[in-house]
Order: C-alpha cells, then structure tokens, then sequence
C-alpha cells in the first residue's frame, strides 16, 4: 500500500499525541502550577503552549487568517484547568483532523503563509501546507519532552513506564 502525505502526517499526529497522553495520564490538577525552577514554564504553561499553536492552524490553513492573540486565548479557556487543557487539546486535534482529511494531495503540497516565520517555519515566510501540519507536530513533541523531563525531575522515571 502507497503512503500518502496525509497518512504520514495523520501517523505523526499519532504518535506525537500518544506521547503526550502518557504524559496526561501522569499528571493531576496539582501539578498544574508546578514548574521545576523559577522562570520556567508550569506544567499548565506547557499544556497551553502546545494548544496555542495548534488552535490558529485551521484559520490559517484554511482562510489564511491569523488569530490574534485574544483571539486565541478565547479559544483555550482557562490555562491554569486541567479538565479544560486536556479538553481543548482533544476539541483542537479534532478540528485539525477534519480539516486534514478534507484535503487532497494536490492541496498539501500547495505553498501557504505560515505566519510569523520562527525557527519552526524554518525562518521561511511561506511553505508547503503540509509543513505547517508537520511544524505543529514537532512542536508538540518539543514539549513532550519538556513535560518528561519535568515528571521524570519528580522522581518518574519515564524508563520505567
């Protein structure tokens, strides 16, 4: 069976999201103001980061509209709420997914505005739509790790999972 791009992607997401859920399931609400060393991100700070990256995506993939900041901070509800965080990276994944599926091949490899270019656009103004799928991705697996380190920091050895 030939892979297609969207199957290679919808597989990242995957296996990204099934890091992160290892993580979730490890957590509690009394983590969630917990960070390892002063002026690092909470637990909660994590969580948010990796949906606020992921809630502007559809708007900007499918509408080339960038969310301001409001915009997205609307959209994610309460940062400090577990139930919320867990809630709306679901709520944001399936968003992702149904848009995602309603794309052809053609149409992934099209040229999009990725926003503000940052070393996750590989500092390029514009890229393939699939990239942008992918940037989000390796994001999220950024601060998969962030949030191992910080359990394994608590004694959780992810070894040992």
């Amino acid at each position: 069976m030939k892979m297609t791009r969207r199957a290679l992607i919808k597989a990242r997401f995957l296996k990204t999201r099934e890091g992160l859920d290892e993580i979730l399931a490890r957590l509690t609400p009394e983590l969630m103001e917990w960070a390892p060393a002063d002026g690092m991100r909470t637990v909660a700070g994590q969580l948010a980061e990796i949906a606020s990256v992921e809630v502007p995506l559809v708007p900007l993939l499918k509408h080339g509209r960038h969310l301001s900041e409001s915009e997205v901070d609307a959209a994610m509800g309460d940062p400090h709420s577990f139930e919320n965080l867990k809630r709306v990276l679901i709520d944001i994944r399936h968003q992702t997914h149904d848009y995602l599926d309603s794309l052809s091949e053609a149409e992934l490899s099209h040229e999009v505005s990725c926003g503000r270019a940052w070393f996750g656009t590989l500092w390029m103004a514009t890229l393939p739509r699939a990239e942008v799928f992918l940037n989000v991705t390796e994001h999220e697996l950024y601060h998969v790790g962030q949030l191992t380190s910080y359990l394994w920091y608590r004694g959780d050895n992810p070894y040992n999972w």
